[in-house]
C-alpha cells in the first residue's frame, strides 16, 4: 500500500506545477511606456536626430550616460527624470534613435528627445 501512496504524492505534486495560465510578464511585451517629465522640453522628432554628427549630438543632448564602442558602431545613451534615450552612431553620424521610460517600456523618440535635450549635462 505505501507505494501506491508515494505515487498518488507524487502525483498530486507534479498536477500543482502545471499551469495554463500565461506568464505574467513579457521580455518584448506590447506595453506602452508612460512619459512624465518635470521639464519635457520641446519634441525633437527623429528625422532631425538622424544626421547628427558628434559635436551636433553633444550640443544638443550634452554629455552621454554611456558611451558603448562596438566595431565601427557606438551606442550613446542619454538619460532625463523621465527616458533614457539610446542614439545609435556609425561613421561619425547618428544613424538611429530609440526610447524608453525608466521601466524599459516603449516610447516616442520626440518626446524622450526633447526632455533629454531641455536636462542636458553640460561637459567641462
Amino acid at each position: 500500500m505505501r507505494p501506491a501512496l508515494w505515487s498518488l504524492a507524487a502525483l498530486l505534486l507534479l498536477g500543482g506545477c502545471v499551469s495554463d495560465a500565461a506568464p505574467q510578464y513579457s521580455l518584448i511585451g506590447d506595453e506602452k511606456g508612460v512619459f512624465r517629465s518635470a521639464n519635457a522640453g520641446r519634441p525633437i522628432p527623429p528625422d532631425q536626430i538622424k544626421g547628427m554628427d558628434e559635436s551636433q549630438l553633444q550640443a544638443t543632448f550634452g554629455a552621454p550616460v554611456l558611451d558603448r564602442k562596438d566595431a565601427a558602431s557606438r551606442v550613446l545613451r542619454y538619460q532625463s527624470d523621465a527616458c533614457v534615450l539610446f542614439v545609435y552612431v556609425s561613421a561619425s553620424r547618428a544613424t538611429f534613435a530609440d526610447a524608453y521610460d525608466l521601466q524599459m517600456r516603449q516610447l516616442a523618440v520626440d518626446q524622450c528627445a526633447g526632455s533629454v535635450a531641455a536636462q542636458k549635462r553640460r561637459v567641462a
